[in-house]
């Protein structure tokens, strides 16, 4: 099938073509002054998914002739870097966050420099998905808080919040490590009803492990956060780059400091209960591009 987009940075025709989930555009690139060049830039996209559910992290790889001097992609209005494989070729991880709406969804790859620039638009179409619903029955001092401390989890929410806003340069390669030996998650996306009342979904997985066991990182990145949270105790937060996070909650201790670098498999913690935990577990999340996704399927066969 063939369809008409956007044009390149200089306003000017492209062709963009759809097949077997991926996309081709060749664009006419400007020259310095404005005219067009005798020759143009490439740009090719696959996706893991064109139609993802609410949850679902997605992979972008990209191939661009010439190689351009620099390259972003846009995705819910904001910039991303991709991380760059080979000469030519690049990568990003996405996320369609557990609560973005059904429906079309915008993404463009914009490439740039002195040879050649172009953009290439596409649409992937995101899918609802029914998530369990989980009802707890928790002690009233678990589930109803004072002033102090609501205003203490508002701003501990800001804060992490303001830290999932950065963006860095990428770190991260395939394949991703689960964060322990004996990975048995459950309760992803679980629309949680505490003692009668609706709360926030959860946007983590739970595993249920001996109080100390081993927590490793998923993948190279640096600490973004190392220290104690209402919710989540002794908590550690690394940040992979091109806005990926991963989160590791209700740790017995951690074993690294924030502001340092990690490796992938690289030992950040123990699990425990610290926090609100009714027994020893680690929460594991993660963050892709914005998107509060499904962690578990990071080990599935579209990214190893």
């Amino acid at each position: 099938m063939r369809k008409a987009v956007p044009a390149a940075l200089a306003i000017l025709p492209a062709l963009l073509f759809f097949a077997h989930g991926e996309c081709l555009a060749q664009a006419i690139s400007p020259s310095a002054e404005g005219n067009a060049a005798s020759s143009g830039a490439t740009i090719s996209v696959s996706v893991s998914s064109r139609s993802p559910f609410q949850g679902d992290p997605v992979l972008v790889e990209v191939a661009v002739y010439p190689p351009p001097d620099n390259i972003v992609l846009v995705w819910k209005g904001r910039t991303f870097p991709l991380k760059k494989a080979e000469a030519g070729r690049f990568h990003a991880l996405i996320g369609v966050d557990l609560m973005d709406p059904p429906g079309i969804a915008a993404l463009s790859i914009v490439a740039g420099g002195s040879g050649a620039a172009a953009r290439l638009d596409m649409e992937l179409a995101v899918r609802e998905k029914a998530f369990p619903v989980q009802e707890l029955t928790l002690p009233k001092g678990m589930a109803e808080f004072d002033n102090a401390t609501l205003h203490r989890i508002r701003i501990e929410a800001e804060d992490l919040e303001a830290r999932f806003a950065a963006v860095s340069a990428d770190a991260w390669d395939l394949p991703f490590l689960p964060p322990v030996e004996d990975y048995l998650p459950v309760g992803f996306g679980s629309r949680r009803i505490i003692n009668g009342e609706p709360r926030s979904p959860h946007a983590g997985v739970d595993i249920r492990l001996p109080e100390g066991t081993p927590v490793r990182a998923i993948a190279a990145g640096s600490v973004a956060f190392s220290g104690e949270r209402f919710f989540g105790g002794r908590s550690v937060v690394l940040d992979h780059g091109g806005g990926l996070f991963s989160v590791y909650y209700h740790l017995r201790e951690a074993a690294v400091e924030e502001g340092r670098r990690v490796e992938r498999g690289e030992l950040i913690g123990a699990v425990g209960s610290s926090g609100r935990a009714t027994g020893p577990h680690l929460h594991f999340g993660v963050r892709a591009a914005g998107g509060r996704i499904d962690p578990s399927l990071l080990f599935g066969p579209s990214f190893r």
